[in-house]
């Protein structure tokens, strides 16, 4: 299985706006909720946009190298998202949750760039099973910090027989910390239940995997 390459996405996507450090950045703003931080923003604050970009960027180039294990495609498509933010600030609304909105965003400006790489492969993206295979890690809920690799390996290979969507939920909910609502809006669900009942099946379909392991064993 391809893996999510480990990088330092501050030196790989550079804005020239990016000039205060990062632990002075993070503390600046670390007390604040995300609709202040957003507020700054939208008024023109840049130090606030350097906290957001560097508190989001790395765990959204991580989300995008478990959607389609292309570096420069998601490298890319996330330069373009924080430019373009930035760019269409005074037009943008409040937000509440900052991660739930730039998620929301990049994932559905990297799909338009994924249909857009492959539009001659004739290819529909339901069809591309081996998108968004899962690299088990110590940072998903899911997995213990006392878990061997085998047991590991087991996880890793039983999320892996989910299909996509239910494998892009439980990175979402598990890994991300999305809640529900905002699952259901990246996903463009109607209804919030509708995450809910995806994740319940994914969950019921890991326990009967593992119960079968354990039958075998």
């Amino acid at each position: 299985m391809k893996k999510t390459q480990n990088t330092n996405i501050n030196d790989k996507v550079e804005f020239p706006m990016l000039l205060m450090k990062h632990s002075k950045i993070m503390m600046v703003y670390a007390d604040k909720s995300d609709l202040e931080v957003w507020s700054s923003f939208k008024n023109g604050d840049e130090s606030a946009f350097n906290y957001i970009y560097r508190k989001h960027a790395a765990e959204l180039y991580n989300y995008g190298m478990q959607v389609c294990h292309q570096n420069e495609w998601v490298l890319d498509c996330l330069q373009a998202m924080f430019v373009d933010i930035r760019r269409k600030r005074l037009r943008l609304g409040n937000v509440h949750s900052i991660k739930g909105y730039l998620f929301t965003v990049f994932h559905r400006e990297l799909f338009k760039l994924i249909r857009k790489k492959r539009k001659d492969e004739f290819v529909p993206l339901d069809e591309m099973a081996d998108e968004f295979l899962i690299e088990a890690s110590h940072e998903t809920k899911l997995i213990a910090q006392e878990l061997s690799g085998e047991r590991k390996r087991e996880l890793e290979e039983a999320l892996n027989q989910l299909t996509k969507r239910e494998r892009q939920a439980i990175v979402l909910l598990y890994r991300e910390e999305l809640s529900y609502r905002e699952i259901a809006d990246l996903m463009d669900f109607k209804e919030v239940k509708t995450a809910r009942s995806l994740v319940y099946k994914a969950l019921g379909r890991l326990k009967e995997v593992f119960d079968t392991r354990e039958c075998l064993r």
